[in-house]
């Protein structure tokens, strides 16, 4: 089975999710989460809490099977109740250890939290196409695996099984696409740009030729018809979801694609040019100075850098 576009994006930034663990908790409690560097999801797997997220305004009630993804560094608090002072995360959880942590009072609310790392270099691609907090209610016919996905990692997190480990992260690498697949549900939603013209099934034809084969000199009307429309509608229908034509999207994924593979090494930039789709190395490094403000051999420099540290 071929990869749709969108499977090609998650492949592209290599998005892997992990569960960090979680705790349980009863009676008045309230904790105060640093901002994550990372794509970070918040899973209520048992009881209610109170969510309060900076910069969002009043405090979110969150309950069994619900889900919270922050994509941008925001701190937040999680309570029994938002009048109660919350004590700093760090000073909870000292010495704690992956799994559940049982911070006492009971065990009214199961939380289980985790991150998403992406390969350096390419997460933008996704994570400048989402809003900064998505939230998917536990009963939404929009992610109707959810709630069961949770269920099955709180049973995991709380034995030490055989895999458990792999359980748990494959579970987490569901749930994630569980929440990206509620948040594209609502397409009519979404802003123009990636997400929403990868949620459109009209042009999922053209986008897999495009991404399939992205080196190939790919024209407008075999494109348009891979999604049965006339070029004009096609060209028009395309721009209005992606905020750009098809030609100037496919030349921007092919600059993503060499992103990747800057960062991976092992191939020269000449060698990159060419498997991605440029006539020459000058129109690759032109094109991708443009887009990331870097020449190829300088942005693979930082990337070297960063890894470094």
């Amino acid at each position: 089975m071929s990869d749709d576009p969108f499977s090609s994006v998650l492949a592209l930034v290599n998005a892997q999710a992990v569960c960090a663990g979680g705790f349980t908790v009863g009676g008045d409690w309230a904790v105060a989460f640093p901002p994550p560097d990372q794509l970070k999801f918040l899973v209520i797997a048992r009881g209610c809490c109170w969510l309060e997220v900076e910069g969002q305004g009043a405090p979110l009630r969150m309950g069994e099977g619900d889900v919270l993804m922050l994509s941008a560094p925001r701190a937040f608090v999680l309570s029994s109740d938002p009048t109660i002072f919350p004590r700093p995360a760090r000073e909870v959880f000292a010495g704690a250890t992956s799994g559940i942590f049982a911070l006492g009072g009971g065990d009214e609310m199961l939380f289980l939290g985790g991150h998403v790392d992406m390969a350096a270099g390419c997460g933008g691609l996704l994570l400048d196409c989402l809003p900064d907090v998505i939230r998917i209610n536990g009963g939404s016919d929009k992610a109707p695996y959810l709630k069961s996905l949770i269920a099955q990692l709180a049973e995991e997190c709380g034995t030490d099984r055989e895999g458990v480990g792999f359980a748990c992260t494959a579970l987490a690498q569901l749930i994630f696409l569980q929440i990206l697949r509620a948040h594209l549900a609502h397409e009519g939603e979404l802003t123009p740009g990636l997400l929403r013209v990868l949620a459109d099934r009209r042009l999922a034809p053209a986008l897999r030729l495009m991404h399939g084969e992205p080196a190939r000199n790919w024209h407008l009307p075999e494109l348009a018809r891979a999604a049965a429309m006339s070029r004009t509608a096609f060209a028009t229908h395309f721009k209005a979801l992606a905020g750009m034509g098809p030609l100037a999207y496919l030349a921007q994924w092919r600059l993503h694609l060499a992103q990747r593979r800057l960062v991976a090494g092992g191939m020269t930039i000449g060698q990159i040019a060419q498997e991605v789709g440029f006539s020459s190395d000058a129109a690759f490094s032109n094109a991708f100075k443009r887009m990331t403000g870097n020449s190829p051999s300088q942005f693979r420099l930082k990337s070297q850098r960063t890894a470094a540290e």
